[in-house]
């Protein structure tokens, strides 16, 4: 009394929810390398804001307010202002044929393929912090003053960067604040 349908049934049934299983893993992939690659973008868009941010303090000689708040894709990330002599580093991300840089570098333990952003800025600006014998930056209220060159990185938050302007020093000075 069964009919051949009746009998392929169970199977066709098998077959449509492996599929279907298939079609959901391969979907929820999608999704999550989409999410990390907009993480990712929005890393770089951060890096970039910062990056544009420092060069105008020091270029233009006047003070920047911005807001660092990487997304945080990962768990152990940093970032960091570097100076760097390595010349071809300094080559591939620079673009020109210094052989001394300023970089804004991110650090993870995991594979992330942002690259170092290029600040444009001289070699020799100096960034005053806390403890500097010859700090130059005054106090600012609502604001303490933060060491951009630290190997601790940076701590995201509201920055404000202000070019310290003393004719008898010939080399460029930020004096870079976090908001408290």
């Amino acid at each position: 009394m069964y009919t051949k349908g009746q009998e392929e049934a169970p199977f066709q049934l098998l077959v449509a929810v492996i599929l279907m299983t298939f079609v959901i893993i391969v979907g929820l992939r999608a999704i999550e390398q989409a999410e990390e690659q907009k993480c990712f973008y929005d890393t770089e868009k951060s890096m970039d804001d910062l990056r544009t941010a420092i060069e105008r303090t020091v270029q233009n000689h006047t003070p920047s307010i911005i807001r660092f708040t990487p997304p945080g894709c990962s768990d152990e990330e940093q970032f960091f202002v570097l100076k760097t002599d390595y010349e071809n580093l300094c080559k591939r991300t620079c673009m020109n044929a210094s052989s001394v840089c300023v970089l804004l570098r991110y650090s993870t333990s995991e594979t992330s393929g942002i690259q170092d952003k290029c600040i444009n800025i001289p070699y020799d600006t100096q960034f005053r912090h806390v403890g500097d014998d010859t700090d130059s930056c005054q106090e600012i209220d609502g604001y303490k003053k933060l060491e951009m060159e630290s190997n601790q990185g940076l701590i995201l938050g509201s920055y404000y960067l202000v070019y310290y302007d003393n004719p008898a020093i010939n080399y460029p000075i930020v004096c870079s604040y976090i908001k408290e």
